[in-house]
């Protein structure tokens, strides 16, 4: 008779690019976590730097089974998740940015999170920010009210889309036999709005959340970090909205496919499939395109979706206000949108 290990083993995976000075703090705060089953995967992303290197110096004086992935080119942070789901042999997964922390206790919150939900298929805790210049942290932590739905999953992902609570996804751990299940993989080459779009499709189908109001990660801002590297030429900032818009869109389709709580429903009728809208005219006017934001904006469809948002004035009134300024004075908006580039 095999006895089953009491702590199933959990598998972290740390995507990493150009991090050959940030990785060795964040795998040691890894190998100093007091959850005893882990194994950990680096997926470097083709870095020009020694991030491989410096990451196995680490991971070699440790005690934690470990391996090391090299992308043969750079396809992205969420290629690299996708790579180390594929490699992992964890009941559970977990993410973390190569450039940020954890309390020694983190991996425990969640693991006992996702046990005191009772059959839950993910778990989610706060997270705390942290300025590198300065050591100034913030709190972005999760309601207590929020606990009376772990039962109600859908309904959680309505929250989020309102904003009620927002948890970095490096703060959510799967069971991994529920994303292989679901077939939930992060949007490969997109470089903004994947991480909510994957967590989002993740409660959508998840049968129970098991939730932290702590915030034992920390998340750090630094003039390195991808998010910045990824922003910093007027052509970059309009691929990331690109293809932020792109994963609001994606997660419409999705959501009118599988939503069935009545909240959820609503707000992707009425208020997400709006702001797709939206945003897709936002970005032609960022690209100076008035004959293509003209002609969306003459499509009948494109308008009775605007229009729609105003049944979700009640909860998200900038959504239908905005709709009606690109109707009644398109000229208007699509001139502070074009104005907004140059500044």
């Amino acid at each position: 008779m095999v006895t089953k290990p009491a702590f199933p083993l959990i598998s972290v995976i740390v995507p990493a690019y150009n991090l050959e000075k940030m990785i060795a703090g964040t795998l040691r705060s890894l190998l100093n976590q007091d959850y005893p089953a882990l194994e950990i995967i680096v997926v470097d992303d083709c870095s020009p730097d020694n991030t491989a290197s410096a990451a196995r110096d680490v991971l070699e004086d440790g005690n934690i089974p470990f391996k090391i992935i090299r992308h043969d080119e750079n396809l992205g942070v969420s290629a690299a998740r996708n790579t180390g789901m594929a490699a992992s042999n964890g009941e559970f997964i977990l993410f973390m940015d190569g450039d940020d922390y954890a309390d020694s206790d983190f991996i425990t919150e969640l693991y006992n999170a996702m046990l005191s939900g009772g059959g839950c298929d993910l778990s989610f805790c706060g997270y705390r920010v942290r300025a590198e210049e300065t050591g100034n942290e913030s709190y972005r932590r999760i309601p207590r009210r929020l606990l009376k739905y772990c039962g109600r999953p859908q309904y959680l992902a309505a929250l989020r889309l309102l904003k009620k609570f927002a948890p970095n996804i490096c703060t959510v751990l799967f069971r991994s036999d529920f994303i292989a299940s679901r077939r939930l993989l992060f949007e490969q080459g997109c470089s903004a709005g994947e991480d909510i779009e994957f967590f989002v499709k993740a409660l959508v189908q998840s049968r129970r959340a098991g939730i932290s109001t702590r915030c034992p990660y920390v998340y750090l801002i630094h003039k390195g970090m991808g998010s910045v590297a990824q922003s910093t030429t007027e052509t970059q900032r309009l691929t990331r909205y690109a293809h932020n818009t792109e994963a609001h869109a994606r997660l419409a389709s999705y959501l009118d496919r599988y939503a069935s709580e009545p909240l959820l429903v609503s707000l992707t009728r009425y208020m997400l499939h709006p702001q797709v809208c939206q945003r897709r005219l936002s970005l032609l006017a960022l690209m100076g395109d008035r004959p293509s934001f003209d002609a969306m904006l003459s499509h009948d469809r494109v308008r009775r979706t605007l229009l729609s948002s105003c049944r979700s004035f009640r909860r998200k009134p900038e959504v239908f206000l905005k709709s009606l300024l690109l109707l009644a004075a398109p000229g208007v908006y699509f001139n502070k949108y074009k104005l907004s580039r140059r500044s």
